[in-house]
């Protein structure tokens, strides 16, 4: 009778053991195949964030074109991202749309703007306008997230859609939806606009900010400080290439231009001497300046690349 007893135990205990093995492979096989499951999932959607991340032209018109430090002008065409660092430019009739998700930078003709380099990251986007009108349609987020920076004033987004036109005396800013916080630069006044209310800065007015709506907006005092966009007055890129060029290489990653068209008509007698007057715009005349010993312009590098590279090292 013990014996049986202690039979009827073993095999008890035995079949608990083997129920608890079974429940335990089950669970072990069950995270398994959630974990195959799960891993394209979250890699489609780390991917997605990626592109998401980034601004990318949707739709190109008429003569667009990127320049960079080191990077001559190119035309702008249709799936190029915007890169930190680049300025992009519109020539008359030139128009761009730039996409990033479901927000949107809509680019007017004879517009100059570049995508900051240093103030710009995953988080946020600062544009430095220097010229010209952009419209702009942005999420609403917690904190701001898009920047505007003009000569003369600032627009800080906070989840809106907006306009800002710029020129060489003044620069405005307009709101269709949202809120948008707007800063003058020489006298420190500050706002927030909403729907309907607009704001504008001039060159040198010590008056501040000039608002106006359907009903104004109340102008408060904060500090005064400087502009992160230059003054106009850069020349705008001579030759823009068709294709992207590739980034210069050397000491100075050619930053004071490259393959300029200095060489043109430039070594005629050209034997000694020869890189006086290379700085003459790249035109490569030959005889400029050099009626006399015909030594000018001789196989001058040229710094005449014209290429304006904005603020798109900022």
């Amino acid at each position: 009778m013990v014996v049986y007893d202690l039979k009827n135990n073993l095999k008890a205990s035995c079949e608990a053991r083997h129920s608890k093995y079974k429940s335990w492979l089950k669970h072990k096989v069950a995270v398994f195949f959630a974990a195959l499951f799960l891993i394209p999932v979250l890699l489609t959607a780390t991917a997605t964030g990626a592109v998401a991340s980034e601004w990318v032209v949707k739709r190109v018109s008429g003569i667009v074109y990127f320049v960079a430090p080191g990077v001559e002008a190119f035309r702008v065409k249709r799936g190029m991202a915007f890169e930190e660092g680049y300025t992009m430019g519109t020539r008359a009739g030139g128009r761009a749309l730039i996409a990033r998700g479901e927000e949107t930078i809509s680019v007017g003709p004879n517009t100059t703007f570049a995508m900051s380099k240093y103030l710009s990251n995953n988080s946020k986007t600062t544009l430095l306008q220097r010229k010209g009108t952009v419209t702009v349609d942005v999420a609403k987020r917690s904190r701001p997230h898009f920047f505007v920076e003009t000569p003369f004033l600032a627009a800080v987004v906070k989840g809106t859609r907006f306009d800002v036109t710029v020129d060489n005396t003044r620069a405005r800013v307009s709101v269709d939806r949202g809120v948008v916080g707007v800063e003058d630069f020489s006298s420190g006044d500050r706002a927030d606009l909403t729907a309907g209310q607009n704001a504008s800065s001039a060159n040198g007015n010590n008056g501040g900010l000039s608002v106006g709506g359907r009903t104004k907006p109340e102008v408060r005092k904060g500090p005064k400080r400087n502009p992160k966009v230059a003054t106009l007055g850069r020349p705008e890129p001579v030759n823009i290439q068709s294709e992207k060029p590739q980034k210069s290489k050397g000491l100075f990653g050619g930053l004071f231009g490259s393959n300029s068209n200095g060489n043109s008509n430039g070594n005629s007698n050209g034997s000694s001497n020869g890189n006086g007057n290379g700085n003459s715009n790249g035109n490569g005349n030959g005889n400029s300046n050099g009626n006399g010993n015909g030594n000018s312009n001789g196989n001058s590098n040229g710094n005449g690349n014209g290429n304006s590279n904005g603020n798109s090292g900022k």
